[in-house]
């Protein structure tokens, strides 16, 4: 019998997204007998698209780039800091995106079996939008708004689970989007606005962000309009309103979220009752805190701590403390940095943070390199769409102080695929997914 080696391939990367996908929740609300292995589980399910991201790596840019990150990534964590070989290869699940994706969408791009990988994942992402919408639901009317709303990914996925759902739908929208006819095009495809709702249900500020963001950038940009665009904020600031009367209401926020104060304190630098007294003791007198979770060092506070960390443990400003520090705890103990420093490893992590940790200043590095490679996608003949590609850096920007989006390579996979059917110009043909 033939084997068709390259529908094998696509297929096994969708089962694998939807097992990576969808684990949280069936074992947390279905089989709970599949939450003690669930750290087994996912690692080999990271370690599977590892290996297939390996096997079809063929462009010379991509061998150049990905063998690159993987010389300097064991340099720093196995040499110079001193971890072991097993150590760095379960780091290396916080990484996959970098080596593994874009090998795997240009692989399927260049294959015979290009018309209908482009049919299939937008099929799969339409279908993880109705995932969304029916497990965030549930999970709000048995937990509330909080973490528990992560969707189909489970408990604490809840900001990445949102952002996906907007720039899923954003990209779906665009490819339906009549340029002359910007409102008649939304109210025909309102079912796509509809499933926007869930990302209300689950407390994700900056939800509000990606809403107003959703509409702004869906809007076709040209002198003509502008006049028109003017007429429309007053609507869009109407509806925005409407939305977060909504959200207020669905949730019960008792904070004053509408005050700049509340936001400095929650993401940027925290109060005396957020323990920053006790992390300065830390720092300063080499006091000891008590891990107890209590405590979660804001965002942006984690960046401000990063050269009083440097300078206590000198050598590491630019190479930073290896791969690793953010996995383990189950099979390989967590790393003597880490452990010395759990307060202000765990909770709430902006990815450069994250990234920076790992392997210090060289994450500027590759994390540029990553999307200058993105962009070989282009083609040149074909009409990039300008609106896609803004709508992802402000993601990216995002995210870099927000949450550590960007190590979950199966959150990244629909990312680079969007990004590149924007640049290849490709989705400009829409297809008829919703049959």
């Amino acid at each position: 019998m033939f084997l068709d080696k390259d529908r094998l391939l696509m297929n096994t990367v969708f089962t694998l997204f939807w097992v990576w996908c969808s684990y949280g929740f069936i074992s947390e609300e279905i089989v709970p007998a599949l939450l003690s292995i669930e750290s087994m589980a996912l690692t080999l399910v990271d370690m599977a698209l590892l290996f297939i991201g390996i096997i079809v790596l063929k462009d010379k840019r991509d061998i150049i780039f990905v063998f690159s990150f993987l010389v300097v990534g064991y340099y720093i964590t196995c040499v110079h800091n001193h971890n072991s070989l097993l150590y760095f290869i379960n780091g290396l699940r916080d990484f996959i995106y970098i080596i593994a994706i874009i090998p795997i969408i240009r692989y399927l791009y260049n294959s015979r079996l290009k018309e209908e990988f482009v049919q299939k994942f937008d099929k799969h992402l339409l279908i993880f939008l109705v995932v969304q919408a029916i497990c965030i639901t549930f999970q709000f009317v048995k937990y509330g708004a909080n973490d528990h709303g992560g969707g189909s990914m489970g408990n604490g996925y809840s900001g990445i689970v949102s952002m996906m759902i907007y720039l899923i739908s954003f990209y779906l929208m665009r490819k339906r989007i009549d340029p002359n006819n910007y409102v008649g095009s939304l109210i025909a495809n309102k079912w796509l606005l509809i499933l926007l709702m869930p990302t209300f249900l689950n407390e994700t500020k900056i939800s509000f962000i990606f809403f107003a963001l959703y509409f702004i950038l869906l809007m076709p940009i040209d002198k003509k309009s502008l006049v028109k665009y003017l007429i429309m904020i007053p609507l869009l600031l109407i509806l925005i309103s409407g939305v977060f009367s909504v959200y207020l209401s669905a949730t019960g926020n008792k904070d004053d979220i509408t005050n700049i104060d509340y936001y400095i304190d929650e993401y940027l630098i925290a109060s005396e009752d957020n323990d920053i007294l006790l992390w300065a003791e830390y720092l300063y007198d080499h006091g000891e805190i008590e891990a107890d979770g209590s405590a979660d060092v804001p965002r942006f506070t984690k960046y401000l701590l990063i050269p009083e960390i440097n300078e206590e443990y000198p050598g590491h400003d630019i190479t930073g403390y290896g791969i690793g520090q953010f996995k383990g705890g189950t099979s390989i103990e967590y790393s003597k940095f880490y452990k010395d420093n759990e307060w202000m490893l765990r909770g709430s992590m902006p990815y450069g943070y994250h990234a920076y940790i790992q392997i210090g200043l060289f994450a500027i590095l590759f994390f540029v390199w990553f999307w200058m490679r993105v962009y070989s996608f282009r083609k040149k003949e074909n009409p990039s769409d300008i609106s896609i590609q803004v709508y992802i850096w402000l993601l990216v920007v995002l995210v870099l102080f927000y949450n550590d989006f960007f190590r979950y390579s199966f959150i990244i996979l629909p990312t680079i695929y969007i990004m590149s059917q924007a640049l290849r110009g490709d989705y400009m043909k829409p297809y008829e997914i919703e049959k």
